[in-house]
């Protein structure tokens, strides 16, 4: 009865983190999203937005400890996992930031399998796929599919192979930083 009574309590709490969670994952995925935020963000002053999600985490504790003591630290211990996701160790390889590269890959997976198997078809070895998703100005990223995964190595450890076909895509760059997402399949940016 007891433990019912708590993972009642806990269950709203936990849903609020979660959607917290979903927005920011959303945020990093959708293309632009992000520097839209940003744009207004800096419209603002500085301390305003610091100041105003302390108080939107400190209303959202306090009405749900209000509610009962249990919801209260549930949803405290609910928005300190979330900064944890979203900021441990980087923002930039976070947890969070994975997440977005998984939705990113869910969506771009077709267009990079078409790219590869045209590159197949045409003969070309490595079939080395990229597609840009967002960018600004010189800066570019997006997400390649890489089966030798040189895509990870430095400019000059790369097969000539795979130069040459990289070469033609946005991953010939010099300045190209890729992560691993999943299987064969990476993250880059470029300045």
């Amino acid at each position: 009865m007891l433990t019912r009574s708590v993972i009642k309590l806990a269950g709203a709490p936990l849903a609020v983190a979660c959607v917290l969670f979903a927005l920011w994952v959303a945020m990093l995925a959708v293309p632009g999203a992000l520097l839209i935020a940003v744009i207004y963000i800096m419209s603002v002053p500085r301390m305003i937005v610091p100041a105003c999600a302390l108080a939107l985490a400190a209303v959202l504790v306090l009405l749900f400890w209000w509610r009962n003591w249990v919801s209260g630290m549930t949803m405290l211990g609910g928005l300190i996992a979330i900064a944890l996701l979203v900021y441990v160790p980087t923002v930039s390889t976070s947890p969070a930031k994975w997440t977005a590269e998984l939705v990113q890959l869910s969506f771009y997976r077709g267009a990079l399998l078409r790219q590869a198997d045209e590159l197949r078809r045409r003969g070309v070895s490595p079939a080395v796929a990229a597609v840009a998703i967002d960018g600004f100005g010189s800066m570019t990223s997006g997400i390649a599919l890489d089966p030798t995964g040189e895509i990870l190595l430095k400019p000059d450890e790369r097969s000539s192979q795979w130069t040459a076909t990289a070469g033609k895509t946005e991953l010939g760059v010099e300045d190209l930083q890729a992560r691993h997402i999943l299987g064969e399949y990476y993250s880059w940016f470029h300045y």
